[in-house]
């Protein structure tokens, strides 16, 4: 399984099982020292994870090769325009200064929804200006839903597609949708597969905002126990059981976080098993969405 390391809790309190709040510097290098000697060579990051790209900067040891992938900025208005196109330019270039690059393996569309308002092309025809220029050698998206895929394959040629995916949120693998990306030639960056953390909580930890899906929580427990695994084991064998994902971003707040996600048993495990732990609402799979 490929890892991505995440950056959210670089530069932010990210996550609803994260008690640790903003991971140190100290600790950002002994991560980064980690995953290096680990094997994992890709960073995901974002100009919106507060200080994190200036972090990773900082941290980075200037002879290791890191992949770096981050994200536009949002876009706030209803269209888009010329102006808004050169700010994704400016923003960009912002991002390699303060990640000491001179280029970034990938820039992915933060918002998806941005690339659908009127105008939203200007976006996409800039990312294509600055790959053509070698500043970037992947240009993409992240989206949320079913809905985007399509209007997504049908009007960009993107490289990278990173979606949500977990064993309480398995629509885009049960309806289809990864392989019919994964036939686009598209390269498959799978998040959200802990949640945000809920599912590795001890389920005394759970808010009782995720009451109604207590039943899904509890067979997802119930399978870890039977197979022999950690929730975190059974959360990431799911996801490395699914042949189209390429890679998989976790973030983690410490060494110790990474050391237990690179050194998990992980099982080529039958999907039908995880038939009962779906959940349909996205009240409870977005955590956009959550009120807690």
């Amino acid at each position: 399984m490929n890892i991505v390391l995440g950056s959210a809790q670089f530069g932010l309190d990210y996550g609803i099982s994260n008690t640790k709040g903003i991971s140190s510097e100290d600790e950002v290098v002994k991560i980064l020292q980690y995953a290096n000697s680990a094997g994992i060579d890709t960073i995901d990051s974002a100009s919106q994870y507060g200080k994190s790209e200036s972090v990773i900067g900082r941290c980075v040891d200037q002879n290791s090769n890191w992949n770096i992938i981050t994200k536009t900025p949002s876009f706030k208005g209803g269209s888009i325009n010329t102006s808004d196109a050169t700010h994704l330019s400016d923003k960009f270039k912002l991002s390699l200064e303060n990640l000491n690059l001179k280029k970034n393996y990938g820039l992915l569309i933060h918002s998806c929804d941005d690339l659908f308002k009127p105008g939203g092309d200007l976006l996409f025809r800039e990312m294509e200006k600055l790959k053509s220029k070698g500043l970037v050698s992947n240009i993409g998206v992240s989206l949320y839903t079913s809905n985007q895929i399509d209007n997504i394959l049908d009007r960009y040629n993107v490289d990278i597609i990173q979606l949500p995916i977990n064993i309480l949120d398995q629509n885009l693998y049960t309806n289809g949708w990864l392989k019919k990306i994964k036939n686009s030639n598209v390269e498959i960056h799978a998040r959200s597969v802990f949640l945000q953390g809920l599912l590795i909580m001890p389920e005394s930890a759970i808010p009782d905002y995720f009451l109604p899906i207590k039943s899904q929580l509890d067979k997802f427990r119930k399978l870890s126990k039977s197979l022999h695994l950690s929730q975190l084991e059974l959360a990431l064998s799911y996801i490395s059981s699914i042949d189209e994902i390429d890679s998989v971003v976790v973030g983690v707040n410490t060494v110790e976080q990474l050391k237990g996600i690179v050194n998990s048993k992980l099982l080529n495990i039958n999907m039908n098993l995880f038939d009962n732990t779906s959940v349909k609402n996205s009240y409870f799979t977005n955590p956009s969405n959550w009120k807690v």
